[in-house]
């Protein structure tokens, strides 16, 4: 009977619905500039990294029919533009490297093309 029992709870463990992660949401090295995005983790969480004309905002809303959805902001001198964008939890790890020097522009592992448009703004007139 015991064995049964322990039987069917390792077939129960093993039929849970969430995706085994490990490490953290979001990270940033400092070293090279790169926020890196572990899509497998389900949790809410907003960081923001300044770059020399601007910054980079990242908020991870969750999981939802298996992809992970975050909101990307890029601002430059006070201008601000939000993105909506989702990405497979199974995919590959989302990174985003930040300018440096006088560029602007971060260099994204996602396509922003494939990102919704959610609003643009101006952190001075908001």
């Amino acid at each position: 009977m015991k064995r049964r029992i322990i039987l069917l709870l390792l077939l129960l463990a093993g039929c849970t619905r969430s995706t085994p992660s490990t490490g953290p949401a979001i990270s940033f090295d400092e070293a090279t500039g790169v926020i890196t995005i572990n899509p497998a983790v389900d949790s809410k969480r907003k960081v923001s990294y300044g770059f020399p004309l601007g910054s980079v905002t990242v908020e991870t809303l969750g999981h939802k029919e298996g992809e992970l959805l975050f909101e990307y902001t890029h601002e430059v001198e006070g201008g601000y533009t939000v993105y909506l964008c989702r990405v497979p939890v199974s995919g590959p790890l989302v990174t985003i490297r930040l300018p440096k020097g006088g560029d602007t522009e971060p260099r994204t592992s996602f396509d922003l093309e494939d990102c919704g448009f959610v609003r643009r703004g101006s952190v001075f007139f908001d």
